[in-house]
């Protein structure tokens, strides 16, 4: 309780003491400081979990009306990774960034290229079936070649506006390469639900696989961490007929899947 005290020595103003907190009253205000605090430690972690998960769905949403929309335009679903020979598929390593953002082809026979409408990285169609399981990708324009490197840039903006064409922020795809001086290194994308960096130098976002669990555990040995979007439609296990779509997240040893199923 703070009170006011005069003074009253003789000869001398009456002089107000200083007013100020009593020891039990501090007490009280840093215990119910405390009790906030921890209260808001305790809830920032799962607010930040349903922010990011909100994120997660809203992107499978988006990506599934994609899909739907190429379906619509050529027929058929985006091919997977599929192996005939062993009639498997993998579904993390997996073209579909290429396929919803499309690809110029170079068919010269003395230097085939794959040209990304996106940022226009070349591909050496091998490599593309390597990692991918394919020579090329679906949702492609072949390549006119131009008098000048000018004429060229204007006739392949012209060129890109008959593909297909979704848009993708840096948070929502990554080189499947952590490094450039990786064994092997070559710039190949996939659509991803988290990662904690790669060799284009992007910050990782999401739900990042545990970069520390073992190589064999990890969906792209490749680049630790990187946690793609899974995609099958050849023989799809939860929706015959179309395709299925999801995403792993591994927190504590606990795996959650995001589909859409």
């Amino acid at each position: 309780m703070k009170t006011l005290c005069l003074n009253q020595s003789k000869g001398s103003r009456p002089v107000p003491a200083v007013l100020a907190f009593t020891l039990i009253e501090l007490l009280v205000v840093i215990s119910i400081i405390a009790v906030l605090a921890g209260l808001v430690v305790g809830v920032a972690p799962a607010a930040s979990k349903r922010m990011r998960e909100a994120r997660i769905n809203a992107e499978l949403a988006a990506l599934v009306s994609a899909i739907e929309a190429y379906k619509v335009k050529y027929g058929v679903y985006p091919p997977d990774n599929y192996d005939p020979t062993n009639r498997v598929t993998n579904p993390t390593l997996n073209s579909l960034y290429y396929e919803l953002t499309g690809v110029l082809v170079d068919n010269n026979p003395a230097n085939p290229r794959i040209i990304s409408a996106e940022d226009n990285t070349v591909i050496n169609p091998d490599v593309f079936q390597k990692y991918f399981g394919r020579e090329g990708v679906m949702n492609s324009i072949p390549l006119i070649p131009a008098p000048t490197p000018a004429a060229q840039n204007k006739l392949d903006r012209e060129q890109k506006k008959n593909l297909i064409r979704r848009e993708f922020k840096k948070g929502q795809y990554a080189e499947i390469f952590r490094s450039t001086s990786d064994p092997g290194y070559v710039d190949l994308e996939v659509l991803a639900v988290g990662f904690s960096g790669d060799a284009s130098g992007k910050k990782g976002s999401g739900f990042s696989w545990p970069p520390r669990s073992p190589i064999s555990e990890q969906p792209i040995k490749t680049n630790p961490g990187l946690n793609p979007w899974r995609y099958v439609s050849t023989n799809p296990t939860n929706n015959p007929g179309r395709f299925d779509l999801w995403a792993e997240i591994r927190e504590r040893d606990r795996t959650t899947i995001v589909g859409n199923w």
